[in-house]
């Protein structure tokens, strides 16, 4: 086929908007904490926006490292590639936190991220239900007490 001789481009446009997003949100954290009166003004943004520009980050050299390793890859590999996984785990994940969202207030903030975490370790492919239930369970014990105890934030809770 004429689309596997020719070699694939460097993601140049997914590599700048991900630089460009990081950098309006570090322009925004700064000029957030430079005009805050105190810590609660900027307590909430500038820890947001280092978890966004963060993600970004890893976003863009995602981007690259793929490119890099499928431009390296040998003619054999090629059908090893994941350009033709399907999209339905992402769907369903989408979905999935959707349901979550919108059944926090009726079933909890913990039980429903106990729900949520092993539903979503289930689609990712892990197949050990011990694993499953205790890593969801310390997960979302750990979360809740954190804004609980910790951040002082009511939160709707079911067994907590």
């Amino acid at each position: 086929m004429a689309s596997e001789n020719r070699k694939e481009q460097f993601p140049l446009g997914n590599v700048l908007f991900a630089l460009a997003l990081a950098a309006a949100f570090g322009y925004y954290a700064h000029d957030v904490h430079a005009d805050a009166r105190g810590v609660t003004d900027w307590l909430l943004i500038v820890p947001a926006a280092g978890i966004g520009i963060t993600a970004l980050l890893i976003n863009a050299g995602t981007k690259v490292t793929d490119w890099y390793r499928r431009r390296h890859m040998p003619a054999h590999d090629a059908s090893n590639s994941t350009s033709g996984a399907s999209p339905m785990p992402a769907v369903l994940f989408m979905g999935l936190l959707t349901l979550y969202v919108a059944l926090i207030p009726t079933i909890g903030f913990d039980l429903g991220s106990f729900v949520f975490i092993s539903l979503a370790l289930y689609l990712q492919g892990e197949k050990r239900w011990w694993a499953i239930l205790g890593f969801s369970l310390a997960v979302s014990a750990l979360v809740v007490m954190v804004f609980i105890e910790l951040l002082n934030v009511r939160l709707p809770t079911l067994l907590i």
